[in-house]
């Protein structure tokens, strides 16, 4: 069964890091997490949980038309 594709905005905050929290418990699910800087060390966690972590700012379009 495919994976199901969950991108989470603001993945490096509170919020963003408890729902990718509690989805990481669910195989069913492939998470994508957005975040402005992919090099500060809570991006670079979610990368070793094996979240995928995307750059994109909600101030540029284009940034998150890719990263969706």
């Amino acid at each position: 069964m495919e994976k199901k594709i969950v991108t989470v905005v603001g993945a490096t905050g509170i919020q963003g890091g408890s729902v990718i929290d509690v989805l990481l418990k669910d195989d069913k699910y492939h998470i994508r997490a957005i975040t402005r800087n992919c090099e500060t060390q809570s991006a670079k966690d979610l990368a070793a949980k094996g979240v995928e972590v995307v750059q994109a700012t909600t101030n540029d379009v284009s940034s998150l038309t890719a990263a969706f």
